[in-house]
């Protein structure tokens, strides 16, 4: 399974758990799972392209910006959290399902293609 089809998945799953806490808790819950599972995808989808740009070019030339960039990304990332737990903006434990997406979303495409490989056909 390519990684595009892995965050295609996620977002397909960020749908359907977002769907769930609105129909089975409130609107607050829905947009706390939505706004993690956002954070954790977009951090995903950077963290993708600087792998694949890492990857294309000379090693030694572009790893220490693809470090920065991961440090950066990951101080962001913990800000932009703080500020809304601290703020009491999101409910933290469906800010936790959100962000457990990206998780879900690659153990999802693991269990598929290992069932692809060990199938008895």
């Amino acid at each position: 399974m390519s990684l595009t089809k892995v965050m295609v998945c996620n977002w397909l799953l960020l749908g359907v758990l977002t769907g769930l806490a609105w129909l089975g808790y409130s609107g607050f819950h829905a947009r706390s799972v939505f706004i993690g599972g956002a954070i954790a995808n977009l951090s995903f989808l950077f963290l993708k392209r600087d792998l694949l740009r890492l990857l294309a070019g000379p090693l030694e030339a572009v790893k220490p910006l693809f470090f920065m960039r991961y440090y950066l990304r990951l101080f962001v990332v913990v800000g932009v959290l703080f500020l809304l737990v601290r703020y009491r903006l999101v409910h933290p434990f469906a800010l936790l399902i959100g962000l457990s997406t990206v998780l879900l979303g690659i153990g999802l495409a693991v269990m598929v293609a290992a069932r692809s490989i060990y199938s008895t056909k």
